[in-house]
């Protein structure tokens, strides 16, 4: 399909191709530096994409390749070579995006902790760098007097030939998009328990208006009050005779309320423990918040990832279609987002890690 494009268009995509991957791979390598450096990138969400990098580099290694694999040779090591890490290594970023939506699955769900996220992250690594390592290696020993080997030439580059067309959608393309569709069904159930809680903390907020509204009008920090006050009054005497009871008349006055935290009282109060400006927190809320805000960084790492792969897809389906007839305009826009996964992941990883970072670099000025 590459004889379709000139000479000089070619020299553009292997130009654009190069240029992405080495771009990619310095974000990769911020990743990794950084993840490194310091503990506070450490994040459950940040540790998964640190694993995800290194797939990413090597898928760099391949893309950086480029042309050179074909024209070195079908039974050359270099093509051969390439097409094993474009089959393990690009079909492996769709699966830990699936990993970090699982991850919000099951802190959603399942109320998972940090510590207990870390023990099956083992599975994660074995399942995303795993799965697609099995055809990826099969390969290497496949081939046929009417096909030749699997890995040929394709398109630009070494990967499953065009003799094994069917392959790519039945063992790459395939189960990537049925991993994307799995990914995406997990963030629409979450996103749904989202609404639902948050309607649950607008309820519980509104019970607390009125109170929260004399807190910011005072500005004085406020408890919760149960008051239990106990008067008595001196008996009087009363005739032996009268048949009646000697007893002391008493009252009980039982309050509840708010007032402000001062110098100690005589009677004894039971407090609430407050935020910092005066108000409730309850352990849900900020376990809610911390879900979300864990949501929404899984969300845009599955938007980088569809950044990724609807253009490479749509190309596909093109060349499926009119194998004969190639169109520059996608295959440039395929060539310029598949080597870019590292890149988008950096992008992601630092919007997330935004104050670690600043504060790696004021520890580097000292």
């Amino acid at each position: 399909m590459s004889s379709n494009f000139s000479d000089a268009q070619l020299s553009t995509i292997v130009v654009v191709e190069r240029t992405c991957s080495m771009i990619s791979v310095m974000g990769s390598f911020v990743i990794i530096g950084t993840f490194l450096l310091s503990p506070q990138f450490r994040k459950p969400i940040n540790r998964l994409v640190f694993y995800t990098c290194w797939g990413n580099l090597f898928s760099n290694v391949a893309t950086l390749i480029g042309r050179s694999g074909n024209l070195h040779g079908i039974e050359s090591p270099l093509c051969q070579f390439q097409g094993f890490l474009f089959q393990w290594f690009i079909a492996a970023d769709p699966l830990w995006i699936f990993a970090m939506a699982f991850n919000v699955y099951l802190t959603f769900f399942h109320k998972y902790s940090d510590t207990q996220l870390r023990e099956v992250e083992w599975k994660y690594i074995l399942f995303c760098y795993g799965l697609p390592f099995i055809p990826a290696f099969t390969y290497l020993f496949i081939r046929t007097d009417a096909k030749g080997p699997i890995y040929g030439p394709a398109d630009l580059w070494c990967w499953v030939s065009l003799p094994w067309d069917f392959l790519r959608v039945g063992v790459f393309y395939g189960p990537v998009w049925f991993m994307n569709l799995l990914t995406f069904g997990i963030f629409i159930r979450a996103g749904k328990a989202i609404y639902h809680n948050r309607n649950q903390l607008q309820n519980l907020s509104s019970i607390d208006h009125h109170r929260n509204l004399v807190e910011n009008m005072l500005d004085v920090p406020m408890s919760k009050v149960t008051e239990i006050r106990i008067t008595s009054e001196a008996a009087g005497l009363r005739p032996e005779n009268s048949g009646q009871r000697l007893y002391s008349p008493y009252t009980v006055t039982v309050e509840r309320g708010d007032i402000p935290e001062g110098p100690a009282s005589p009677q004894r109060l039971l407090t609430e423990p407050l935020d910092v400006n005066g108000r409730r927190r309850s352990p849900k809320s900020e376990a809610t918040a911390s879900d979300l805000a864990y949501f929404k960084y899984a969300m845009l790492y599955f938007v980088a990832l569809l950044v990724t792969w609807v253009p490479s897809t749509i190309n596909r389906v093109y060349i499926l279609a009119r194998p004969n007839d190639g169109n520059f305009g996608l295959q440039i826009t395929a060539c310029f987002v598949l080597p870019l996964q590292g890149f988008w992941n950096s992008i992601v990883y630092t919007a997330i890690s935004w104050s670690s970072m600043k504060a790696l670099f004021r520890q580097f000025r000292r």
